[in-house]
């Protein structure tokens, strides 16, 4: 058996941190209301980094923590425990990866609220705009007081108008903007794109199996299925009788996984680069097996010691033998 290097061991230690820090939040959330209150994770309204961190270590149920503690330490060996590349065992890296794919998660959250914004005040002004007066009267007014008045009360009656019907899509949007985003799914995400990335991109790492790819690939795609990208898909309705499922940050932590995966699988290459080519200018075999090779363990070098010497002595007696017969046979001539 081979002994495991010592940056997987920094690997595997930050790994176990996160997974502890997840439950010890758990635990103590009622021990600690005034900082590990519900009322204090993170949403679009007013979220700030704060929030964020905590949200990213936040789970009501011990299920939901169970499962995404398992799924976490499943991505975190086969990213960067098992890696053969010493920049993804890096203690830094594990942790950071955490933080930024929950960034990521939270961020893309933000801009698609932005784009809700942008789309509701486009729907307006196209409203204005169809109820624009172009009668000779209105550009009378106009050009007597010197601005143009009447777009004021036509605009005013085209917002009115526009709000009734779509008052679900308006109430929608703000009640996006203020629920509160907790439980590392986003992460676990996030995490889950770094591996569809390295498994496709990186030699450093070991290849899915069908199977993987086609549940990975499912998730996301459903995930992406149930997510408001468009004003139609925000209904309170929805939000109601929903799964209370955060499938927009479960995507958009995807998305940021591969954006983080590929940065480091840059790094890592780029760091490996000098003028004039690659470093050993040839195909570079893994780290790790290159340090099992070269680090062999006690036992087994004291093993293939001695069978060395026992073939050694065998083969002495041999000849030893084979002297004798031949000794023999002159004799008897």
């Amino acid at each position: 058996m081979t002994r495991r290097s010592s940056s997987s061991e920094h690997a595997l230690g930050a790994l176990h941190l996160l997974i502890i820090l997840n439950i010890l939040v758990h635990l103590f959330r009622n021990d600690l209301k005034s900082q590990l209150s519900l009322t204090n994770t993170y949403r679009i309204f007013d979220g700030n980094i704060q929030s964020m961190l905590l949200s990213m270590f936040y789970h009501l149920e011990p299920t939901h923590l169970m499962m995404n503690m398992l799924a976490l330490y499943r991505f975190g060996n086969e990213l960067f425990v098992n890696s053969s590349s010493r920049k993804w065992r890096s203690f830094a890296v594990v942790f950071l990866s955490y933080i930024a794919c929950g960034m990521f998660a939270f961020k893309g959250l933000e801009m698609l609220s932005k784009y809700h914004e942008y789309q509701w005040r486009r729907k307006l002004n196209d409203a204005r705009y169809a109820s624009r007066c172009t009668h000779w009267l209105c550009d009378s007014i106009n050009q007597v007081w010197g601005i143009d008045v009447t777009s004021y009360f036509t605009d005013a009656w085209s917002d009115l108008t526009t709000l009734f019907p779509f008052a679900d899509i308006v109430s929608s949007i703000y009640h996006f903007q203020l629920i509160r985003r907790i439980g590392a799914s986003g992460v676990i995400y996030g995490w889950m794109g770094m591996r569809l990335f390295t498994s496709c991109f990186s030699k450093y790492h070991s290849r899915l199996s069908s199977w993987d790819y086609f549940f990975f690939v499912g998730t996301l795609a459903h995930d992406l299925s149930n997510s408001p990208l468009t004003l139609e898909d925000l209904r309170m309705s929805d939000f109601l009788d929903g799964d209370g499922i955060d499938h927009a940050a479960h995507f958009f932590g995807a998305v940021g996984g591969i954006l983080v995966g590929f940065s480091i699988f840059l790094w890592d290459m780029m760091s490996s680069f000098q003028w004039g080519g690659w470093r050993g200018r040839g195909n570079r075999l893994g780290e790790r097996w290159e340090y099992e090779r070269q680090h062999l363990d006690q036992d087994q070098q004291i093993a293939d010691q001695q069978r060395r010497e026992r073939s050694r002595l065998l083969n002495h007696g041999r000849s030893l033998n084979s002297n004798r017969s031949r000794t023999r046979e002159r004799t008897m001539l």
